[in-house]
């Protein structure tokens, strides 16, 4: 009896779940990113921290939204992104680290059919570690700016962001719509 049950209550959690991404065909788009970051912290030298994280979001008005708006054929979407260190920087004596969480309002204006710009804002939960004991961790509003080209299935953007003047980021990244 409950493996009958189970089955029906997957079958339609399915059927919810299939209904709900057809109705969001092209509103989600999900990611990858790698770049470097260099961040505000004594003893830091000019290395870089090497970056990846995944991102994604959900386009809410505008060109091809959940709710029709006029932006000049440009879209806001709600934006998402977990950042890790895959390479630690130089720190002096010893080398630094940074994980970031961060949700964003995201702005996206075309150009051309291929080509279009970026804004983002929004707040960012960030820590930076050292292994020579100096660290910095915080909630900050946080702002980008970049463009993107329309490449084969999916999307290859680039990207400057900086968190309250501590942390600043150059990204590449690549999305599919789904």
């Amino acid at each position: 009896m409950k493996l009958k049950t189970l089955a029906v209550s997957l079958i339609l959690a399915s059927g919810l779940g299939l209904a709900g991404a057809t109705q969001a065909e092209g509103k989600i788009y999900v990611g990858a990113k790698v770049g470097l970051a260099d961040a505000d912290i004594s003893g830091a030298s000019s290395d870089y921290s090497h970056v990846v994280g995944v991102y994604g979001g959900y386009i809410m008005l505008g060109k091809n939204g959940h709710y029709a708006a006029d932006l000049k054929g440009g879209s806001l979407a709600i934006e998402g992104e977990v950042l890790m260190t895959l390479l630690k920087g130089d720190a002096g004596a010893g080398k630094w680290d940074m994980n970031s969480l961060g949700v964003f309002g995201a702005y996206r204006h075309p150009f051309t059919d291929t080509f279009y710009v970026k804004g983002k804002a929004g707040l960012v939960r960030y820590d930076v570690d050292s292994t020579a004991g100096t660290a910095d961790s915080g909630t900050s509003l946080a702002i980008g700016a970049g463009a993107g080209w329309k490449v084969g299935p999916g999307n290859l953007e680039v990207e400057l962001t900086s968190y309250e003047g501590n942390v600043l980021l150059i990204t590449g990244g690549f999305h599919m719509n789904f």
